[in-house]
């Protein structure tokens, strides 16, 4: 690490409001044993998982409460999370969202300097500092000063408590230090000290705030007097020592050291207000943390991470202090008065000294030396005339082997650098043609190239500087923004319009044109040279062109790259290609065309989005250039092909809502019908190596194939069908090596309409319907054949047997013509008499069977126009009442025919045999019976004179149809009466 690294100690991620906290104000943090952050805020509760901040709300019996402040957060042993919500203190079960309070014995004296606190046996205890200890009493249920399982002195004020190894509880007090032996059940001060603890020797200690004992056996012991003072003792060497004066802040600002962590590997750190140190037990001195991306008034807690790290929680923020920072020089140029725009880098190493040159776009050329920061680069800027052109560096190139520096400039200019004697020319060959001069390249000759603004490729062959040795090689469509000479001494040259040429050094052959028809566009800015075969070019996406077999494959951000867009192509000596982007830097292994990125945990996330060139250095280091910024670093300390880490479902939502995770074993599992909508995050909870490896994802139940994740982490399916399911996720390396899948399985029910049985049951009901339909059509088919074969019936019953007495009567008349006009007349009037029976039948029956006759309306009509021709052709006087309802009856075709024949019959009747002057026709109602009278007054008649014909006998027939019966009600002299009723 050196002097300009040094200053910035350690990589930091931070996090604010823009990326999802609640609030800057961190009042607390926890770590549980899933890995996941919990975040204490004035606003709540929050869970991070390294990517996303969750929220969660705070029920009590069910009822969602307003957000209030969490200052506290503790996870008891059996693994149930403690807090301290407002004034409140109880557990909480997250994925309930439900927190349960435990209450006060009594009413208690409250202030803001309290705290929550577990000793190693899973005790619970708050300590009201300068004031007392209270205890959540598991049997009664409530937060007691009674039963303590910690004995204090009478009338002393604890501060804080620490556990030690021995399980002695160490009580820091206003009144000094007490131990509480609980294996003996003594309590030991300065006053009373039979054991002989050495930090109880000391009388001088008080307003203590805390006693520590490390690892190494060193006590350290916090107190006021009437500063603040921090000691350490040394128990093996009983040696003391006052540690106030390195952690100063060298300002007259207020400073507090309150807080202690120490990490499994025995790093000790001390924080608290204006304060964040860590100490180097070698020179047994703290050594502050003072870096310009680190900003805090106050750090409330620090934990350590496993994924070697310390989580700060302060009043700007949570922070991320990356300890394992890899050794990068990270270097950036004064820009007070304007941007820099470096835009290319060369290693010069001449007699042994190795400096960095970068060419600026305005101010000429900066000299950078390793360790030492930068140089005087002003003496390589004399003798140049004052005009903006003669700073505007496009490239520059080490020429070993005229220890030459070539540097391109605007205009066709030319700066030439004799590093022996530091002495620079300019040149402006008219072979340029006043183009700018945007790229330089050399052969194994040591012959240079240049390649121009206007697309002109320039071969230089001179001795020294000679302006005499350039020539115009070959002229190209568009600018030339890079020149490569290849390994097999191929010049190679990249376009901006017409792709890639490769010429023939020799004789100026075109050996290869590559354009869009191979490669993914004819913009190429970038080109570089991997091994033998491969080359990598491009600049809005990367092509792999093989020499050998002149294939090309084109990769983008869906195949893994950080970014489509291609700042500078690097590789190490191991053949691994380091790409940066305006997203970071990105790793590309062409043996198994993998990706493998950095992400935003690590310092590569924070480079400069404006990179444009880059380097690999003699010693195998990397350099990279932006605007205003150097970048070195060894690619090799880098690990490649990590094991990879089996991720874990850190969400379940439903329809956006949270109903569990893979950590949480009561999460919900079985879903109704209608609850379709699932999203599953996932992410590994390894904080430095979560964005390492590629996620794969699929849906078992849906569908066989992975998926793999595009940056958002998260699966979203929706309308998903009943079934059972189970979501699995892992991870992959670059080398493809898969980790174990963490698994999610749920069940969506069927709702109603999609049960076995309700189909089932729909199926029965169909096929019933079809049933239904097809007896209806046969129904139907059959009332057809039952009024054809009625018809049949009625034409053969009336029409032929009176055609048939027609005919007979016909024949008669004929024989009887010439010899008995009589008879031939009365045989003729027989077949009149006939005929028009027959066409009263027949119009009977056309009328019965029209659908327009359905309606009682028509048919009391019909029966008004036949009572009416029949009774008034004999003179008899009738009336004809209707009840309203009738009208409103529906009637089939054979009852209206059979009720019709009835009455027709009975009207005829009484014009036949009554001798009545009145006929009284009523239809009416009787209950739910339907009622037709025919009464006349004439001579009437004796029901058992009455010989049954065939008239009669019908009638009765007809009301037998009708599911009704008919009676005659008669005597002689007093007229009849006919009476129908049927049930409708």
């Amino acid at each position: 690490m050196n002097i300009q690294a040094e200053a910035k100690r350690f990589f930091i991620s931070r996090f604010g409001l823009a990326e999802g906290l609640s609030a800057n104000q961190i009042l607390t943090i926890h770590q549980d044993r899933n890995q996941f952050l919990w975040i204490g805020t004035p606003n709540g509760l929050q869970r991070f998982d390294g990517r996303t901040f969750m929220t969660y709300e705070v029920k009590k019996d069910g009822v969602r409460q307003p957000s209030l402040p969490v200052y506290e957060i503790q996870e008891d042993q059996a693994g149930n999370m403690w807090l301290r919500i407002g004034n409140e203190y109880g557990y909480y079960i997250p994925e309930k969202e439900q927190f349960t309070p435990f209450p006060f014995e009594k009413k208690q004296v409250r202030s803001s300097w309290e705290f929550l606190w577990m000793d190693q046996r899973g005790n619970l205890f708050i300590i009201f500092k300068e004031n007392k200890i209270l205890w959540f009493d598991p049997l009664k249920g409530h937060i007691t000063d009674q039963n303590l399982p910690i004995k204090l002195p009478d009338g002393w004020r604890p501060n804080s408590i620490f556990e030690d190894r021995q399980g002695k509880y160490w009580l820091s007090c206003v009144e000094g230090i007490a131990v509480y032996d609980p294996a003996k059940d003594q309590v030991y001060t300065a006053f009373h000290n039979p054991e002989n603890l050495p930090l109880l020797q000391r009388t001088d200690f008080h307003h203590v705030i805390n006693v520590y004992q490390d690892q190494e056996d060193i006590y350290w012991i916090n107190y006021w007097d009437p500063d603040e003072i921090l000691l350490s003792y040394e128990s093996k060497t009983n040696q003391w020592k006052d540690h106030k004066e390195e952690l100063r802040n060298g300002n007259d600002n207020y400073q507090e050291v309150y807080g202690i962590l120490e990490l499994p590997d025995g790093q000790f750190w001390r924080y608290g207000v204006q304060t964040l140190a860590d100490y180097d037990r070698q020179s047994q001195q703290f050594t502050r943390v003072v870096q310009d991306d680190i900003l805090f008034d106050k750090i409330t807690k620090a934990i350590w991470d496993p994924s070697k790290g310390i989580w700060l929680g302060t009043d700007q923020g949570l922070y991320f202090l990356h300890l394992d920072t890899p050794d990068i020089n990270f270097f950036n140029l004064d820009n007070k008065n304007g941007n820099n725009e470096l835009q290319t880098v060369e290693e010069v190493i001449y007699q042994g000294d190795t400096t960095l040159w970068m060419g600026s776009w305005g101010k000429g050329i900066k000299i950078y030396k390793p360790i030492y920061g930068e140089q005087d680069s002003d003496w390589s800027r004399k003798n140049l005339p004052s005009g903006p052109e003669f700073k505007q560096v496009w490239d520059l190139f080490h020429d070993k082997k005229r220890e030459l520096v070539w540097v391109a400039l605007q205009k066709g200019n030319l700066q030439v650098i004799d590093l022996d004697t530091r002495k620079s020319f300019l040149l402006s060959p008219d072979v340029f043609g006043g183009s700018t001069i945007r790229a330089i390249a050399q052969d194994a000759k040591g012959d240079l190239w240049f390649g121009t603004q206007n697309g002109a490729v320039i071969h230089y062959t001179g001795e020294g500087i000679q302006e005499s040795g350039f020539r115009r090689f070959r002229k190209v469509g568009g600018t030339i923004p890079k020149l490569l000479v290849s390994k097999d001494q191929k010049i190679w040259v990249a376009t901006i319009n017409e792709g890639v040429y490769v010429f023939d050094p020799g004789d100026g052959k075109i050996i290869q044109h590559l354009d869009d028809r191979v490669l993914s566009s004819n913009k190429i800015e970038k080109i570089h040279q991997l091994n033998d075969s491969i080359f990598l070019m491009g600049y809005e996406l990367l092509n792999k062109f093989n020499a050998l077999t002149g294939k090309n494959q084109v990769f983008s951000y869906s195949d893994g790259m950080v970014s489509n867009v291609i700042s500078h192509i690097e590789s190490d000596l191991t053949g691994l290609a380091w790409i940066y982007t305006p997203n970071g830097m990105t790793q590309f292994d062409v043996n198994n065309n993998t990706f493998s990125s950095f992400g935003k945990n690590h310092f590569f996330s924070q480079l400069p989005t404006d990179g444009y060139s880059g380097t690999r250095l003699s010693n195998g280091a990397l350099a990279f250039v932006s605007n205003n910024a150097l970048l070195i670093f060894d690619p090799l300390q880098f690990e490649r092909n990590l094991p990879p880490l089996r991720p874990t479902v850190t969400s379940v939502s439903l329809f956006g809502i949270y109903v569990g995770d893979g950590t949480v074993e009561n999460s919900q599992r079985v879903f109704s019908s209608h609850q379709n909508n699932l999203t599953f995050d996932f992410n590994i909870l390894n904080f430095l190596l979560q964005d390492r490896f590629g996620y794969y994802y699929r849906l078992v139940g849906a569908g066989q194939d992975w998926e793999k994740a595009r940056g958002d982490f998260k699966a979203v399916y929706s309308l998903l069908p009943p079934g059972t399911y189970r979501f699995e996720v892992k991870t992959a390396n670059e080398l493809g090596v898969f980790s174990e899948a963490a698994a999610y399985a749920f069940e969506i029910k069927p709702g109603l309409v999609q049960t076995w049985w309700f189909k089932a049951l729909l199926g029965m009901l169909f096929l019933g319907i079809v049933v239904l339909i097809y007896r209806m059509n046969i129904n139907r088919i059959m009332a057809v054949v039952k009024l054809r074969s009625q018809l049949a019936r009625d034409l053969h019953d009336d029409m032929g047997s009176t055609l048939s007495t027609i005919n007979i009567l016909s024949s008669m008349a004929k024989t009887k013509l010439g010899t008995d006009p009589a008879k031939t007349s009365d045989y003729i009037s027989k077949i009149s008499e006939n005929s028009q029976r027959m066409m009263e039948s027949m119009d009977d029956i056309v009328w019965s069977i029209k659908p327009q006759n359905d309606s009682m309306e028509k048919l009391i009509a019909r029966m008004r126009e036949f009572a009416n021709q029949v009774l008034e052709s004999k003179d008899m006087v009738f009336s004809m009442e209707v009840h309203q309802r009738i009208l409103g009856l529906k009637l089939s075709m054979d009852a209206r025919r059979d009720l019709f024949l009835i009455f027709k019959e009975g009207v005829n009747n009484a014009a036949k045999y009554s001798g009545a002057s009145r006929v009284f026709i009523d239809f009416g109602l009787d209950g739910a019976l339907f009622t037709m009278r025919i009464k006349d007054d004439g001579k009437g008649f004796n029901m058992d004179d009455l010989e049954e014909g065939n008239g009669l006998e019908n009638m009765k027939k007809r009301a037998s149809n009708l599911g009704g019966n008919m009676e005659i009600d008669t005597n002689p002299g007093k007229g009849t009466e006919l009476i129908l009723k049927v049930l409708l």
